[in-house]
């Protein structure tokens, strides 16, 4: 009986003792890093139903008021008999032509039916925790005019490099990026304006982008560390016309796990913000302007509920300084798990509407056209969701307020009263206080990743204050596509899209008058053919309705394209 008692008391000790070094093991587990690299082999678009989020960290803390379960420790006498029996394991056959090659380069090449010749170049290599380079380039351009109307060559031609760093507990990322793209103000009939003789330099316009960053980002594998971002990004904007802009921007957002409730399952506290500079020179004048903006932020989950609150303090530097505050609130229920969950949500921004936005969406911009702030509230609310795990679904209205937003309107060339002698074919910007409402609604049904079916679309409703319409907003528009892959080897996409009226306004008469630009629908095809595992060929078909429809009043877009070309991987 005394031996019994001993090897108890014996047992005991080492079970308390094996407690706290268990503890310590795990402790240290918890500084381990986390690096992981992925290399990209193929374009893959995931859906709803094959990556779900998880709204719920695992709680890890255990209460030291936690009742500890009794228990009796009895010693057991039998032995009971343990009998291995060995199953030899059957070597699995490894067939080298079934290993998927990975390459690092792709080259792509086409010719269009508009004389448009097409270039493209992808590379990627690295090593696995150590680091990426990515590099890309492209060009594209055409030769072909549009009937009746004045020359429209344009060219897209650039190049963008990338490389990250895998550190101990950090990701180290640098990019440089360089643009080159020309066009003509093309938006006229030359029969219809004898007297404006335009030579060829008057028409060009072209846009040089140089760009830059450096960013670093932190990668703790433990939330209880404070997580951080830091990122630099600074560009210089030029066009043919001496318009320039530069822009400077850092930005910063930091954030650590805080347990201020018990009755959270999860709780961030951080806080994100950026500093915006902008300078801007045409050959009439130059302005800078700052944004400094701060947001505290706290996120958290209970259940179902998902949450994001902070409050957005903007500090503007224009003309004056100026001090604007947002309520940031961002909310969403898991009502029906993996298949509806409701979001609803309030914020507001402060956005330069400057010359690389506004050419990048018009490149008939005139050089010296006006630029500004503008600054609102949104509230937004919908519903997304799967049903079945194949169908996608999302639909979301919103509200918006805004104090300064931009519209395009073809540039007056006459004295009011007097017939113009020369075309409206430059645009400049007119800006308003209103509100939109909006709604988006978008559908895509999967069925074995070898067919995608989507639809889509959007309804604008605008209410100005002093403008009579919208100018060149799009009120609506809508998408249905479609794509195939038959037997591995032939991939078809499919689409047909379209855009409501738009509104714009004619100059070149006695008075200005409104115009409506027609409604359109155009459809594209592409198909591609795999050879092997490092050829392709490919065929693509744009705007094959032939709708010359007008992108902007008095600009008509080129009819159809057929461009067909190769794909090559190595």
């Amino acid at each position: 009986m005394k031996m019994r008692q001993n090897r108890f008391i014996q047992n005991l000790v080492l079970f308390f003792l094996f407690i706290p070094l268990t503890a310590i093991s795990q402790q240290g587990t918890d500084e381990i890093t986390h690096r992981e690299e992925v290399t990209i082999i193929g374009s893959f678009d995931p859906s709803i139903n094959e990556a779900f989020k998880i709204n719920l960290q695992p709680a890890t803390e255990i209460s030291p008021e936690d009742e500890k379960p009794s228990f009796t420790f009895e010693v057991l006498e039998v032995v009971q008999p343990t009998e291995i029996v060995s199953d030899p394991i059957t070597p699995v056959a490894i067939n080298p032509s079934t290993r998927e090659n990975t390459y690092n380069n792709m080259l792509l090449a086409g010719i269009g039916s508009l004389l448009t010749p097409y270039l493209e170049f992808f590379h990627s290599h690295g090593q696995r925790n150590q680091y990426r380079f990515n590099a890309h380039a492209h060009h594209i351009s055409s030769f072909t005019n549009i009937q009746d109307y004045q020359n429209s060559p344009y060219s897209k031609s650039g190049f963008d490099l990338d490389y990250t760093k895998f550190l101990n507990n950090h990701l180290l990322n640098t990019g440089f990026n360089y643009q080159f793209n020309t066009n003509r103000y093309y938006g006229y009939k030359p029969d219809d304006f004898p007297s404006a003789d335009f030579s060829n330099d008057q028409l060009k316009q072209y846009f040089n982008l140089v760009e830059a960053n450096v960013g670093l980002t932190s990668n703790y594998k433990s939330n209880k560390k404070l997580h951080h971002e830091l990122n630099l990004n600074a560009w210089y904007y030029f066009d043919n016309y001496q318009s320039a802009e530069t822009s400077g921007n850092l930005d910063f957002n930091a954030y650590k796990e805080y347990a201020l409730s018990d009755l959270l399952d999860y709780q961030h506290l951080g806080m994100r913000g950026q500093f915006t500079y902008f300078g801007s020179s045409n050959s009439i004048g130059s302005a800078t302007s700052m944004l400094i903006t701060a947001t505290p932020y706290f996120k958290g989950n209970y259940g179902m509920f998902s949450f994001d609150a902070g409050l957005q303090f903007n500090f503007l530097n224009t003309n004056s300084f100026d001090f604007y505050f947002y309520p940031i609130l961002q909310a969403s229920a898991n009502l029906i798990d993996e298949s509806l969950t409701a979001f609803a949500g309030i914020d507001g921004s402060i956005e330069y509407q400057g010359y690389r936005k506004l050419t990048t969406l018009n490149p008939w911009l005139n050089p010296v056209a006006t630029l500004d702030w503008d600054r609102g509230m949104r509230v937004f609310g919908g519903f997304r969701g799967n049903v079945a795990h194949k169908v996608n679904y999302s639909i979301q209205g919103s509200w918006k307020k805004f104090n300064n937003m931009y519209f395009f309107i073809n540039e007056p060339q006459i004295i009011p009263g007097f017939i113009s002698i020369y075309p409206q074919n430059k645009f400049i910007t007119v800006f308003d206080k209103g509100s939109r409402v909006s709604l988006d609604a978008q559908v895509t049904y999967t069925v074995q990743k070898s067919v995608k079916v989507w639809v889509g679309g959007q309804i604008n409703s605008y209410s100005l204050d002093s403008l009579e319409q919208p100018y060149h907003k799009p009120l609506s528009n809508f998408q249905l596509g479609a794509s195939f892959v038959i037997k591995q080897k032939l991939t078809v996409e499919t689409e047909l899209f379209g855009s409501g009226k738009r509104h714009a306004l004619d100059v070149a008469s006695f008075s200005i008058n409104e115009v409506i630009l027609d409604p359109y629908i155009d459809f594209n095809l592409s198909l591609n053919y795999q050879l092997n595992d490092q050829f392709s060929v490919w065929l693509n078909g744009t705007n094959l309705l032939n709708n010359q429809y007008q992108r902007y009043y008095q600009y008509p877009v080129q009819g159809w394209q057929v461009m067909g070309g190769i794909t090559y991987r190595f």
